[in-house]
């Protein structure tokens, strides 16, 4: 009897134990997330708090956090997102709030570091400046001095999804002037996407799927024959704008 009650009591130390060990590998996540951070295995689309033994990815990109809570603020598409997306471009406020329905006395507001064209499955926040162009929104407002200190950090957001072949916005035209912004080419040649920093650049290949951005530039032609007024253009100059094209062949 007595062995028995000691294989009892060692079972029972066993149970606690694994217990306890499967309590403190637990994590709380509210609102749509990647399951485990790897795309081929899908997002979880609980939107109240919840938990999971998966310990969030890249969570130091990908996440911002309320309460220890982790909040996906990234673009979902890489993980299968089929819903409703959202066109952005550039760096821009997220509100957690917002995102998750809290209610707070003041807004929680942290920042995407995705650059150029992205997606995302909320809409601009409420209380931020946003403007749009062509179904594209750019955050209109100033950086505060908390985005430029985390800056170097957080845009390494831009090397974890260098790895995942993710569709993106098509965008060819230049940014609106509220766009304070830096501007930049994507270029999707998968598998392996790149991010760079360009102005003025040259189309790339038309055999690789593109998005290219540039700044539209002004320049002054003097005209030195008569305008269709019959007056002469000495000493006129006319403002041309160039616009952003995409190679077709």
């Amino acid at each position: 009897m007595s062995r028995l009650m000691k294989l009892a009591g060692l079972s029972a130390v066993l149970l606690l134990t694994a217990t306890g060990v499967a309590e403190a590998k637990q994590w709380k996540y509210a609102g749509l997330h990647p399951r485990t951070g790897t795309p081929a295995d899908g997002l979880c689309h609980i939107e109240t708090t919840h938990v999971h033994t998966a310990a969030p990815l890249h969570a130091d990109v990908l996440y911002r956090t309320r309460d220890n809570v982790y909040v996906f603020i990234g673009d979902p598409t890489p993980f299968g997102y089929e819903g409703p997306r959202h066109a952005y471009y550039g760096h821009h406020p997220v509100v957690l709030n917002v995102l998750i329905h809290i209610e707070v006395d003041v807004d929680v507001v942290e920042y995407c570091y995705h650059d150029g064209p992205h997606y995302h499955a909320y809409e601009p926040p409420p209380r931020q400046e946003f403007v749009e162009k062509e179904d594209v929104s750019y955050y209109a407002g100033e950086y505060p001095e908390e985005y430029k200190q985390e800056n170097p950090k957080l845009v390494r957001v831009n090397t974890v999804y260098r790895n995942w072949s993710a569709p993106r916005p098509v965008v060819r035209v230049a940014p609106p002037p509220e766009y304070h912004g830096p501007i930049f080419q994507v270029s999707l040649n998968l598998p392996v996407p790149r991010v760079e920093v360009t102005v003025g650049a040259p189309p790339p290949p038309p055999e690789r799927e593109v998005v290219i951005i540039r700044e539209e530039r002004v320049v002054h032609e003097h005209h030195d024959h008569d305008d269709h007024c019959g007056h002469h253009g000495h000493g006129k100059h006319k403002k041309h704008k160039h616009k952003k094209h995409k190679d077709r062949d």
